[in-house]
């Protein structure tokens, strides 16, 4: 017989194959054990890959030690406590005049997702989009780290990146990346209009296909040796210029 779910564990063969049926998107990650070889854990490795969602293998001790229990037939589902909302319905519904989001393309330090969320949260931006399936996933450490903000603050997941800034094009919200390497200088940004401001995964960046829907990448000015801010500082730098220009 299969467990029934805690509040934000599932486990179990049968449990698991028909929340990825009814309600993937409450899904954060999947763990399931190294060896797949029976029927329904290998129809829910290959469900969970076809829509994009965070998995990984763990051993059996760990998978007990996630589900709280022996009986957890090699699988388990870690479940959002989150509500996400649709782009499309924070545009409709904005919380300034001229909307202010923060993109992620999918940041894997669960810490700098949390301290973003803070920040956003700061300065009264109106939602922080998520890509389905990347990056590290909203869990208690984003929680902890946003120190209370994820309460407040709307969270949007989205399929794609790239639909998502066409979206936001067609709704005239202007997209903005930081790149070290740009010509204009953040300040010189007009961010008073609606903005989304896009951040790349750490180390590599924005992605190519990203940068195409950018209407400006702007330049944070570096005087040390360091050749460049961690993503959380790059945020808090751009989101305060963006609340800045806003108030004068």
């Amino acid at each position: 017989m299969d467990a029934e779910h805690s509040e934000n564990i599932v486990y179990g063969r049968n449990a698991v194959l028909e929340l990825l049926q009814q309600k993937p998107e409450s899904i954060e990650k999947i763990y399931f054990q190294f060896n797949t070889s029976h029927p329904k854990l290998k129809e829910i490795v290959i469900t969970a890959r076809r829509l994009k969602l965070v998995s990984g293998k763990a051993r059996l001790e760990k998978l007990s030690l996630i589900a709280g229990t022996t009986k957890h037939q090699g699988v388990c589902a870690l479940i959002s406590s989150v509500t996400y909302y649709s782009l499309e319905e924070v545009l409709a519904t904005p919380r300034n005049t001229f909307p202010l989001l923060v993109v992620l393309q999918g940041l894997d330090d669960p810490h700098n997702i949390g301290a973003i969320i803070r920040t956003a949260e700061a300065v009264a931006a109106d939602a922080v989009v998520l890509v389905e399936g990347k990056g590290s996933p909203v869990n208690a450490v984003v929680h902890k780290a946003s120190a209370g903000a994820l309460s407040h603050m709307r969270i949007c997941k989205v399929k794609s990146l790239v639909r998502a800034l066409e979206l936001l094009h067609q709704c005239n919200v202007q997209v903005l990346a930081a790149d070290m390497e740009a010509e204009l200088n953040y300040t010189d940004a007009d961010m008073k209009k609606s903005t989304a401001i896009v951040l790349g995964m750490e180390g590599s960046g924005i992605a190519p296909e990203a940068l195409q829907f950018c209407d400006h990448v702007v330049r944070i000015p570096m005087a040390g040796c360091v050749e460049s801010l961690n993503v959380s500082v790059t945020a808090g730098v751009l989101l305060y210029e963006a609340m800045r220009q806003r108030l004068a």
